[in-house]
C-alpha cells in the first residue's frame, strides 16, 4: 500500500532580487505535520521557491528514505517550478541549485499547480511562514 505526504512549497522576496524566504509543509498520513524556513539577505523569488522544493524533499526523505511505498505530491504556486523539475522548461539560471534538487525527483514525486493566495490553506500558509521568515531577517 501506498502511502501519500502532501509537500507545500513556496519563495517569497521583498524585492527581486531583496531579501528572500522558503518554507515547506509537510502533510504525512498519519496527521502530523512538518514545518520549516529558511532565508538569505539577497535572493531572489526563484531561487527560493526552488529552495522550499528541495528542502521539503530532503525532509521527506530523510523520514522516509528509499521506501517505494512512499511518495510525495509538491504542491507549489510556481510554474516556473514544476516546469523547471520535470524538464518542461530550459533551465537558465540558478543552475547551482538544480544539482541537489535533481536526483531527489524521482518516480515518487509527483508536482501539482496551486493558485497563490486563492485560499488553499496549505499554501496560504507557507506563503505567510516565508513572508514572516523575511520579516525576521529585515528586522535583525
Amino acid at each position: 500500500m501506498t502511502q501519500t505526504v502532501v509537500a507545500y512549497t513556496d519563495g517569497a522576496c521583498s524585492g527581486n532580487p531583496g531579501p528572500g524566504a522558503w518554507a515547506y509543509r509537510l502533510e504525512w498520513p498519519d496527521g502530523t505535520v512538518e514545518e520549516s524556513t529558511g532565508s538569505e539577505p539577497v535572493t531572489t523569488n526563484n531561487r527560493e521557491e526552488l529552495k522550499a522544493v528541495r528542502e521539503a524533499l530532503i525532509a521527506f526523505r530523510e523520514r522516509v528514505g528509499g521506501d517505494a511505498g512512499w511518495q510525495i505530491v509538491v504542491r507549489t504556486d510556481s510554474m516556473g517550478v514544476i516546469n523547471w523539475l520535470t524538464g518542461r522548461w530550459k533551465r537558465k539560471k540558478n543552475l547551482d541549485l538544480y544539482p541537489a534538487i535533481d536526483p531527489l525527483v524521482d518516480g515518487r514525486v509527483r508536482f501539482e499547480y496551486v493558485p497563490g493566495h486563492s485560499g488553499v490553506p496549505g499554501n496560504e500558509r507557507v506563503d505567510s511562514l516565508a513572508v514572516g521568515a523575511i520579516q525576521r531577517i529585515r528586522s535583525a
